[in-house]
């Protein structure tokens, strides 16, 4: 009896809160672990560079918090979605589902990061900043919206990889681009003077370790969950996007 429940998956199990706090307890732990890695970053900034940079991190806020939460409602809505259907048996559905909606993160990304070049100087002129704050502001989004792709399919598989019972290493992947974060920032800023694009780049290339590693793991076929031919429901993205809406 204890071998076999050992092979039986998350969906196969009952629902009790031990199961349920597998997968919530990681996905907690990595948006405080986040949200304090981004704290560090401004203080990077603001000591290295100055407060105009850290004023220009904050003045473009709006439009990552935009991407942020795009990413955010795909990520969410569709890991519902899918973990659904894993546990009504779909599992071949499920993974066809999967696909798509990654491929329209990468869609996504590629869509906003243009948009986002193309609207970028409209919008910090509009603003009258200094021209000092303008250039900070433009230097650092224009670097940050180079990772547009990697951080919508971060957000994506941290949660993905939480579905398919590796939470462990979603953990451990949000873990080291902090930390990656933290150490890049004080190498490209106060060593290689890269200024505040550096801080950017810093950033992008942290939050690319998930995107990384979870092209990496999504490729086994071994997986719970993996890529595969993927099928083109679109009543599946409307249910991931209203799910996550919230």
């Amino acid at each position: 009896m204890e071998n076999a429940n050992t092979n039986t998956t998350a969906y196969e199990r009952p629902v009790t809160l031990g199961n349920i706090l597998k997968f919530a307890v990681p996905t907690i732990a990595m948006t405080v672990f986040m949200s304090f890695y981004t704290m560090v970053d401004g203080l990077f900034v603001s000591n290295l560079i100055g407060t105009d940079a850290l004023s220009a991190v904050n003045l473009t806020a709006p439009v990552i918090q935009l991407v942020t939460a795009i990413s955010t409602m795909l990520a969410t809505g569709g890991s519902a979605v899918i973990m659904k259907k894993m546990g009504e048996q779909k599992a071949e559905e499920a993974k066809e589902d999967f696909t798509f909606l990654i491929l329209v993160n990468v869609i996504v990304g590629i869509v906003m990061c243009a948009v986002g070049y193309r609207a970028m100087d409209s919008i910090f002129s509009g603003m009258k900043l200094s021209a000092e704050v303008e250039a900070y502001c433009v230097g650092y989004l224009s670097r940050y919206l180079v990772f547009t792709v990697p951080i919508l399919l971060m957000n994506n598989f941290t949660l993905y990889m939480i579905a398919s019972e590796k939470a462990p290493l979603s953990l451990a992947c949000s873990v080291t681009g902090g930390v990656l974060n933290m150490a890049l920032d004080y190498v490209f800023i106060a060593v290689l003077d890269m200024g505040i694009g550096g801080a950017a780049v810093a950033t992008g290339l942290g939050y690319s370790v998930t995107a990384v590693v979870g092209l990496f793991v999504f490729s086994r076929k071994g997986n719970l969950l993996h890529f595969r031919k993927p099928r083109l429901r679109f009543r599946v993205l409307g249910s991931a996007a209203t799910n996550g809406c919230s």
